[in-house]
C-alpha cells in the first residue's frame, strides 16, 4: 500500500518544452515592446479622438478620425513586426546562435510567422474594439455599415488582405536587407507596387474602376470569386518568395561581416586590419569628424528621403489625377520627416557610440549640432519641395486660420518641422533604437490630435506651432547628455513626454493670454444708456396693420461691395466695370464713378424655380408674369408668389448675361438667358423688389427685427440699385448721350422713375437701422447663455446668425469676450449712423468689418451667411457705408433728368411709342369714317 511518502520517492518532473516552443517564446518576448506600445497607443489615440469629437463636434462631424485610426494603427503594427522580429536578430548577433539550435530553418520561420500574425490579429482586435466603443459613445449606437466602405474602394475585407500582404512583404524585405531601418525603407515600395498591381488586376478581371471601384462587400458573386482568387494567388506567390529567401538566409552561412576571418596557416602572414586615411594633411577637427561620421551613418536614409521627394515631384508633374499622388503626400511625406528625425540619433545608439563621445569629453552641444545638421538639411529640402508636390493653394490649413498663400506655406513648414522634431525626440528616448521608427508615428498622432484640435477650436493661431517647435527643439538639446550616457530609463522618456506636454501647455497658455489681453474693456455707462432706451410695444393693432413676410423674401445671401473708380485710369475702369457691364467701352467707363459687385449665395429652392423658367420658356414666362403681377397687387403678404432669388435673377443676372459673358456672376448649369426675353419681367421684378424693400424698412423698426431689415430691406434695395444701373446703362444715362427710342426703352424709363421714387429716404434708412440695431442688442442682453446648452430652449442668447451654440461659448472667457466685442461693434455702428457713414475703403470701416466678421463667422459651417470670410460685407452684417447713399442720389438725379423731357413734351407724342401707335390707329379710323360719310352724301357716285 502506497504511503504519503511515496510521492517524494519519484519526484514530479515537468515535461520539458520543445525547441520550437522556446523559439515561439523568444519571438513573443522580442515583440513584447511593440505590442505594448501598440495597445497603449491605440487606446490613447482613440480616447483623444473621442474627447475631441465630444468637446468640438464640428472638428470631425463624420468621425473620420476614428476610421483613419482603425485602418492606420494595425497596419503600423504590421509594418513593425518583421523588422523587429527578424532585423533585431541581426542587430543583437543572435542569428548564428539560431543556426546552432536543433531546429530547421522552416521552424524558425514558422515561429516568427505564428507570433507575427498573432500580434497583428491582436492589434486588429484592440483597434476594432476601440473603434466600436468610441462610435457607440459618440453616436449612441453601432452601425455595421460604417465598415462596409472605409475609404474609396476599400472595405474591411480588402483591409484584412492588405494587412496580410503587408506582413509578408515586410518579412521579404527583412530577409533581403539585414538592417531593420533598411527593411522598412524597402517594404514601402514593395507594398505600393503590390497595391497598384492588385488594383489593376481587379479592375481588369472584375470590370471595375481602378480608383473608387466596387468593394468586396458591394461586389457581385462573380466579382467576389475573382477578387478572392486574385488575393489567394498573390499571397501564395509572396509566400513562396518569402520561403525561398528564408531558406537562403537562415540555413546558409553566416552573413556577419564583422567576424574576424578564420586563422590562416603559420606560413602565411597574420591578418592585418585595413588602414583608412581620414585626413591628408592633419588631424581633422572634432566638428568635421563628427559631421562626416553622421553623414556616413545616415546617408542611406537621407538618400531615400531625397529620392522619395524627387519621385513624388515627377509623379505630380506627370499624373493629371491625384489618385496616386494624394497618398504619397498625405502618408509618405510625414513618414519621411519622422524617419529623418529618428535617424538623427539612431546610428549612435545602435552602435553604442555614445560612451565613446562621453569618454572623449566632447561637449553635448557639439554632439547635438553635428547630429542634427545632415538630417535637418534633408528635412529642409523636403519642406522646400513640398509646395511643388502638394499643389499648395490658399486653402491649405484653412480650417486652422490660414487664408493666404504665404500663410499656407508657413503652415506646411511648421507642421513638417514639428514632425521632424518629434522623430528626433522619439529616437532619443526609445529603449530599442529600431522600435523608435514605429513609435514615432504614434507619438506624433498623440501630440497632434490635441494640438490641432486646439487650433481648429480657435482659428487663426497657427503661429503658436512655432513656439511648440521651439520647445521641442530645446528638448532635443536637453536630452542629448542622457543619450551620450546611454540612459534609456524613465529619466529619458519621462522627460521627453514632459517636454511634449510642455509644448502643448505653452500653446494653451499663450492662446488664452492673448484672448484675455485682446478682450475690450467693459463700457458700463454706454450699456446703461442703451438699456434705458424704451422700445415701442408691439400692440395687436400694430400686428394687424402689418403685411406678413414669408421666407421667400430672403432666400438669398448677398454680399454687396462698391468700388470707387476715381483712383483708376480709363483702362482699369473698363476692366473693373466689365463684371457689371460686359460690353462697356473705354470712353463710357471713364464717365462712371462706381461699380457694384454682388456676390450671391442661392438657396436650393430658388435655383429650381429659376431653372424651370429658363427650361420651359413659353409656359413658365406666362406663369412668372402672372405671379409677378399678383405679387405687386398683394397687400397682405410678401413673398407669397415669387422669391428673392427670382428677383435677383431677373434684375441683375439675366441683364448681365444678356449683354455678354460676365466675369463675376457666371452662369450655372446650361442655361442660355440670351434666348429669354427678360426686359418685361425685369420691370415687374424691380417694382416687386422696391415694394418689398420699402415695406420691410417701414415695418422692421416696429418689431426691432434686424434680421428682416438686413435680409429683406437692405438686400432687395441692393438688388434694385443694381437693376436700375442696368437700365441707366441701356438708356445712356451715365454718358449723357441721346436717349434710345422705342417702346421697350420708353417703358424702361417709366419704370426707372417709378422705382426710384419708391426708394426709402435717407432719414428713414438711418432711423430703421438705428432702431433695429438697438432692439437686437437689447434682446441679446435679456437672454441667458445657459439656454444654448441645456434642453430648455426659449431664453437663449441670440444675435443675428452669430454661432452662439458653438461649444466655444461654454467658456466664460469667451462669453465675456463676445459680449464686449459686440458692444464695441454696435457702438461704432451707431456712431457712424449718427455722425455720417464712412467710405468703403476707410480703414475705420475695414476694422469694423473685421470685427463683425469675427462675431458672426461660423467656423463649423462654411455654408452659413459668412462662411470662412474674415471681412463682412453688407447686407449680411450691419455694415453701412456712404457709397450706398451716393448711388441712390445718383439714381435720383438720373430720374430727375428723365422727367424733364416728359414735362417739356406734355401733349406731344414721341415717335415709336405705344401712344404714337394708338394715335396713328385713331387717325386711320377717323379717316375711314370720313370716307364713309362722303360716300353716303353722294349716292350717285
Amino acid at each position: 500500500m502506497a504511503t504519503s511518502l511515496d510521492a517524494f520517492v519519484y519526484p514530479a518532473v515537468s515535461r520539458p518544452r520543445s525547441a520550437f516552443q522556446h523559439l515561439v517564446w523568444k519571438d513573443l518576448r522580442m515583440l513584447q515592446p511593440l505590442l505594448l506600445a501598440g495597445v497603449i497607443g491605440t487606446a490613447a489615440l482613440f480616447f483623444l479622438a473621442v474627447l475631441r469629437a465630444a468637446i468640438d463636434p464640428a472638428s470631425d462631424p463624420s468621425l473620420m478620425t476614428l476610421s483613419v485610426l482603425w485602418v492606420l494603427l494595425p497596419n503600423l503594427v504590421a509594418l513593425g513586426i518583421p523588422p523587429i522580429s527578424l532585423g533585431t536578430e541581426n542587430e543583437e548577433r543572435t542569428l548564428d546562435w539560431l543556426r546552432t539550435l536543433p531546429v530547421t530553418w522552416s521552424q524558425v520561420l514558422l515561429s516568427k510567422l505564428l507570433v507575427g500574425f498573432a500580434a497583428w490579429a491582436l492589434a486588429v482586435l484592440v483597434a476594432s474594439a476601440c473603434f466600436v466603443l468610441s462610435w457607440v459613445v459618440l453616436r449612441g449606437e453601432w452601425d455595421w455599415g460604417e465598415i462596409g466602405r472605409i475609404s474609396g474602394s476599400e472595405s474591411v475585407v480588402e483591409l484584412m488582405i492588405y494587412g496580410v500582404g503587408l506582413l509578408i512583404c515586410g518579412w521579404i524585405a527583412a530577409l533581403i536587407v539585414r538592417n531593420p531601418v533598411g527593411s522598412v525603407m524597402l517594404v514601402i515600395p514593395l507594398i505600393v507596387g503590390l497595391t497598384l498591381l492588385w488594383n489593376y488586376t481587379v479592375a481588369g478581371l472584375a470590370g471595375t474602376h481602378v480608383y473608387n471601384g466596387v468593394t468586396f462587400v458591394e461586389a457581385t458573386s462573380e466579382q467576389r470569386v475573382v477578387m478572392f482568387g486574385s488575393a489567394v494567388a498573390y499571397l501564395t506567390a509572396l509566400g513562396a518568395v518569402m520561403s525561398g529567401l528564408a531558406q537562403h538566409r537562415l540555413a546558409g552561412a553566416s552573413d556577419h561581416r564583422w567576424q574576424v576571418p578564420a586563422a590562416a596557416p603559420a606560413s602565411a602572414s597574420a591578418w592585418q586590419p585595413s588602414v583608412v586615411q581620414v585626413a591628408w594633411h592633419a588631424k581633422p577637427r572634432p566638428f568635421r569628424a563628427l559631421l562626416w561620421q553622421q553623414v556616413r551613418q545616415t546617408r542611406f536614409i537621407i538618400g531615400a528621403a531625397i529620392l522619395f521627394a524627387l519621385v513624388t515631384v515627377a509623379v505630380a508633374f506627370i499624373e493629371d489625377q491625384p489618385g496616386f499622388r494624394g497618398p504619397l503626400v498625405v502618408l509618405g511625406w510625414p513618414a519621411a520627416q519622422l524617419m529623418l528625425g529618428v535617424a538623427t540619433f539612431h546610428g549612435d545608439r545602435r552602435g553604442m557610440r555614445q560612451g565613446f563621445f562621453a569618454d572623449r569629453g566632447w561637449s553635448p552641444n557639439l554632439i547635438w549640432l553635428t547630429r542634427l545638421i545632415p538630417t535637418a538639411s534633408a528635412s529642409l529640402f523636403l519642406i522646400l519641395v513640398f509646395p511643388f508636390v502638394s499643389g499648395l493653394d490658399l486653402y491649405l490649413g484653412m480650417h486652422y486660420g490660414t487664408g493666404t498663400l504665404w500663410q499656407a506655406f508657413a503652415f506646411s513648414v511648421v507642421v513638417q518641422t514639428l514632425l521632424f522634431l518629434i522623430g528626433v525626440l522619439t529616437g532619443q528616448w526609445g529603449r530599442r533604437p529600431s522600435l523608435a521608427f514605429f513609435g514615432a508615428p504614434v507619438v506624433a498622432l498623440l501630440w497632434m490630435l490635441p494640438a490641432f484640435g486646439l487650433l481648429a477650436f480657435y482659428g487663426g493661431y497657427t503661429s503658436l506651432l512655432w513656439l511648440a517647435a521651439g520647445v521641442l527643439l530645446f528638448a532635443t538639446r536637453r536630452l542629448t547628455p542622457f543619450v551620450m550616457e546611454g540612459v534609456s530609463s524613465a529619466a529619458v522618456w519621462g522627460r521627453g513626454l514632459a517636454y511634449c506636454l510642455l509644448a502643448l501647455g505653452v500653446m494653451c497658455l499663450c492662446l488664452f493670454v492673448h484672448r484675455w489681453w485682446t478682450t475690450p474693456p467693459e463700457m458700463p455707462a454706454w450699456r446703461n444708456e442703451m438699456l434705458a432706451i424704451v422700445q415701442e410695444p408691439v400692440t395687436p393693432e400694430v400686428i394687424e396693420s402689418t403685411i406678413g413676410v414669408l421666407p421667400g423674401t430672403r432666400n438669398i445671401d448677398l454680399n454687396a461691395d462698391v468700388y470707387s473708380l476715381d483712383r483708376f485710369d480709363e483702362g482699369m475702369k473698363k476692366i473693373m466695370l466689365q463684371t457689371e457691364f460686359p460690353n462697356v467701352g473705354t470712353a463710357d467707363a471713364g464717365k462712371m464713378q462706381f461699380t457694384i459687385r454682388l456676390d450671391p449665395s442661392f438657396h436650393q429652392s430658388g435655383l429650381a424655380a429659376v431653372e424651370a423658367v429658363h427650361l420651359n420658356r413659353a409656359e413658365q414666362m406666362r406663369d412668372l408674369t402672372f405671379r409677378l403681377d399678383t405679387e405687386l397687387k398683394s397687400d397682405t403678404m410678401m413673398g407669397e408668389f415669387v422669391s428673392q432669388t427670382e428677383l435677383y435673377q431677373l434684375c441683375v443676372r439675366d441683364p448681365i448675361l444678356g449683354l455678354g459673358q460676365a466675369i463675376w456672376n457666371r452662369p450655372y448649369r446650361n442655361v442660355a438667358p440670351q434666348n429669354f426675353e427678360w426686359q418685361p419681367l425685369r420691370r415687374k421684378a424691380l417694382e416687386v423688389a422696391a415694394k418689398w424693400s420699402r415695406l420691410s424698412r417701414e415695418q422692421a423698426p416696429k418689431f426691432g427685427a434686424l434680421v428682416e431689415l438686413l435680409n429683406n430691406a437692405e438686400s432687395n434695395e441692393w438688388i434694385v440699385i443694381a437693376g436700375l444701373r442696368q437700365i441707366a446703362y441701356d438708356q445712356n444715362l451715365f454718358t449723357g448721350q441721346a436717349l434710345p427710342q422705342g417702346e421697350e426703352h420708353q417703358l424702361d424709363r417709366e419704370t426707372f422713375i417709378r422705382v426710384v421714387d419708391q426708394l426709402a429716404s435717407e432719414d428713414l434708412r438711418r432711423e430703421s437701422r438705428q432702431r433695429c440695431l438697438i432692439a437686437e442688442w437689447q434682446r441679446f442682453q435679456t437672454g441667458e447663455w445657459s439656454g444654448r446648452f441645456d434642453d430648455e430652449l426659449g431664453n437663449e442668447k441670440s444675435f443675428l446668425e452669430a454661432p452662439l451654440s458653438d461649444p466655444l461659448y461654454r467658456l466664460g472667457i469667451e462669453q465675456k469676450r463676445f459680449e464686449r466685442k459686440l458692444d464695441v461693434a454696435v457702438r461704432s455702428t451707431l456712431n457712424q449712423l449718427e455722425s455720417g457713414l464712412p467710405e468703403w475703403d476707410d480703414p475705420e470701416l475695414t476694422e469694423q468689418r473685421l470685427l463683425w466678421g469675427e462675431l458672426l463667422k461660423d467656423r463649423r459651417n462654411g455654408e452659413n451667411s459668412l462662411g470662412h470670410q474674415e471681412v463682412t460685407s453688407p447686407p449680411r452684417a450691419p455694415v453701412f457705408y456712404r457709397e450706398q447713399e451716393l448711388l441712390i442720389d445718383e439714381l435720383r438725379q438720373m430720374a430727375d433728368r428723365l422727367r424733364e423731357p416728359q414735362r417739356s413734351n406734355v401733349g406731344q407724342v414721341l415717335p415709336g411709342t405705344r401712344a404714337d401707335a394708338l394715335a396713328q390707329s385713331e387717325a386711320s379710323h377717323n379717316l375711314v369714317l370720313e370716307f364713309k360719310r362722303v360716300r353716303s352724301n353722294h349716292p350717285a357716285r
